[in-house]
């Protein structure tokens, strides 16, 4: 017994029983049978198949070719049993006892409230109906159309409705899963990548939580010019600001808006068992900086050098050296799988800092800039700020607001480690920031900001932009050399 089976969903396929797939290679001959199998019984008469599939053609022409289509399927399905395609005059139709449609039970199984039989629908949906099949101008493409949509519909139901069920029963693989399908068949649901999140944090994997929150921000932005929901910011915020648990320390009184060394993250650039070696000029040369941008001068300067030369224990000296003398130091890492995401060293190393944690820092930001800076950072979002702008120089300009705020404070070194991986926002904010050092004049300290490349010959494949007014050093290039920016002449010590 071979009964006819059908694949609609995703790419069309037709058998017999279990046999190979059967090969009809005209367009109109798929979809004369997917026609006919998306109702199966339901009788259709010979013009209406030949107007809607030849709708540019003559009558007589129309059905001359119906007629050849219908020779090619009976020919093709003459040994289904029992048999499937019944023509009777004028009528024309498939037997609904003879033929299994995934598209017909897929439908079915959606529309319950099972879980099983949501799990065996969304398996089903393999993919849009007859997937990469089109015919322009014909009746055919407006019923594809909207059967598709139909279809999608329920799928995105299905995958809802089993995604609820599998949260209430504490599955978070078998939910991720779910949810990752149904974002992908409707980006705009922000109640899904709220799920996600939660689902990607309870899996313990919270940094792809907070990067699925970008991931929001970014659709909603591009195809609806909206910010997240409130209850979205805050499931963020909560992500955020939720930090091992550790013993409790005694708040400094004395300097109420400054986090005392010991509570700075530790920043895993070098080991203390391993000493730095035949780099004392570099090492020096970086001391002088620092000393200079306690004295109000501040600089960027770049290390660069083959993987192996020492630039992770020059750097490391630096962090070692710089919080020793009470400075701020933030580190924030590029990534070549990240590069997509704008922003992500600068988010990086303002939140691994934690420079959010302290509320005193944020009531120092005026309410416009501390509003663009929580398009950037959502956790500095609170009620009462104006709305933020779509405008990126604005958002430049809260991020400097934030730097100024840090070094007037203390030191500020800023670290951006591979920036060869940086996105190009990240590149434009780093080279906004080099030029606006030296107009930062009411502020104590100023930042000596910081950037690493870690191979000089992909930085040469991959060039990047160069900070305002960097002068590199002459002369052939050292295996861990430096290029340095001052701020502007006005700035310097005269």
């Amino acid at each position: 017994m071979a009964r006819l089976n059908l694949r609609l969903l995703g790419d069309f396929e037709v058998r017999l029983g279990s046999g190979p797939a059967l090969r009809l290679r005209a367009r109109k001959t798929q979809a004369l049978l997917a026609y006919l199998a998306s109702c199966p019984g339901q009788t259709h008469s010979r013009d209406k198949l030949a107007s809607l599939l030849w709708g540019d053609r003559s009558q007589p022409q129309a059905r001359s070719h119906l007629r050849g289509t219908l020779f090619v399927l009976r020919r093709t399905l003459a040994l289904a049993d029992p048999p499937c395609l019944a023509l009777d005059g004028e009528a024309i139709a498939l037997n609904g006892a003879a033929v299994d449609v995934d598209a017909v039970a897929f439908a079915r199984l959606a529309t319950t409230n099972d879980a099983e039989a949501l799990a065996k629908a969304v398996e089903l949906y393999r993919g849009d109906l007859l997937q990469g099949l089109a015919f322009r101008g014909a009746l055919f493409e407006d019923w594809l159309v909207a059967e598709r949509e139909r279809l999608r519909e329920l799928a995105v139901d299905a995958l809802a409705k089993l995604l609820a069920h599998q949260q209430r029963s504490a599955e978070p693989e078998s939910a991720l899963q779910t949810a990752l399908r149904l974002i992908a068949l409707d980006p705009l649901q922000e109640p899904v990548h709220r799920s996600l999140m939660r689902l990607y944090d309870r899996l313990g994997r919270r940094g792809v939580a907070l990067r699925q929150y970008q991931i929001c921000v970014g659709v909603l932005r591009r195809e609806l010019g909206v910010e997240p929901e409130a209850d979205t910011k805050q499931l963020y915020r909560e992500l955020v600001r939720r930090q091992p648990q550790g013993p409790a320390k005694a708040p400094d009184t004395k300097r109420p808006h400054r986090r005392p060394y010991a509570e700075q993250p530790r920043l895993d650039l070098f080991s203390k068992d391993s000493p730095l070696i035949g780099r004392e000029a570099e090492r020096a040369q970086l001391r002088q900086a620092l000393e200079e941008a306690e004295q109000g001068h501040g600089c960027v300067f770049t290390v660069v050098g083959e993987a192996g030369v020492g630039k992770t224990s020059v750097v490391g000296t630096l962090a070692a050296d710089a919080t020793a003398r009470g400075a701020q130091v933030l580190l924030g890492r590029c990534y070549e799988s990240a590069s997509i995401l704008p922003f992500g060293p600068w988010v990086d190393a303002f939140r691994t800092g934690r420079t959010l944690d302290d509320d005193g820092l944020l009531d120092e930001l005026r309410p416009v800039w501390r509003s663009e800076l929580a398009r950037l950072l959502p956790e500095a979002d609170t009620a009462g700020l104006p709305a933020p702008s779509d405008n990126q120089l604005r958002l430049f300009e809260g991020v400097a607001h934030l730097i100024e705020c840090l070094a007037a404070r203390r030191t500020l070194v800023l670290m951006l480690e591979d920036i060869h991986w940086a996105d190009e926002m990240s590149l434009r904010l780093l080279a906004f920031i080099s030029r606006r050092i030296g107009g930062w004049r009411e502020s104590r300290n100023l930042p000596m900001l910081r950037w690493r490349a870690a191979r000089w010959r992909s930085c040469a494949e991959n060039p990047t932009p160069r900070p305002s007014n960097s002068r590199p050093s002459r002369g052939r290039t050292p295996p861990c050399s430096f290029a340095r920016s001052r701020a502007p002449a006005a700035m310097r010590r005269r």
